[in-house]
């Protein structure tokens, strides 16, 4: 193919500097047995962490845990997992993102009661995701 995109415009720097981090940085978290249901242990209490208000303490997530959710926001649009609500306050999915702008999002089976454990159900996927991908 003559106009097949090289380089800087195929991207080939992000993925190769994010292929290293991945394996680097994350993936030793995740494959040790313990480490990993710590951190899930530690994203269900908290998936979104919370801001510090007048009667509440600011929640802050672990530096493991902020290397692991890092990876997870690189990921790119195509085929990234998204909360939906679907009822205000009262009933979330997860779906799936095509990337392009305008085409619906794919909706997959299971209804949560509250944004925090969809995103925590998210978490997980994603997870499930990387270790089949690294592993």
């Amino acid at each position: 193919m003559l106009n097949q995109p090289k380089g800087v415009a195929a991207n080939e720097s992000y993925e190769g500097a994010d292929d290293h981090m991945t394996r680097t940085y994350v993936m030793p978290l995740l494959f040790d047995d313990q480490t990993r249901r710590r951190l899930i242990a530690e994203h269900k209490a908290s998936p979104v962490g919370n801001a510090p208000t007048a009667n509440k303490q600011a929640v802050e997530h672990s530096h493991d845990l902020r290397t692991v959710l890092d990876k997870m926001r690189r990921h790119p649009m195509a085929g990234k997992y998204v909360t939906v609500c679907v009822r205000m306050f009262a009933e979330y999915k997860i779906g799936r993102v095509t990337g392009v702008r305008g085409e619906p999002v794919e909706m997959f089976d299971g209804v949560f009661s509250s944004e925090e454990a969809c995103e925590h159900a998210i978490f997980l996927m994603r997870i499930n995701d990387l270790m089949r991908k690294y592993g």
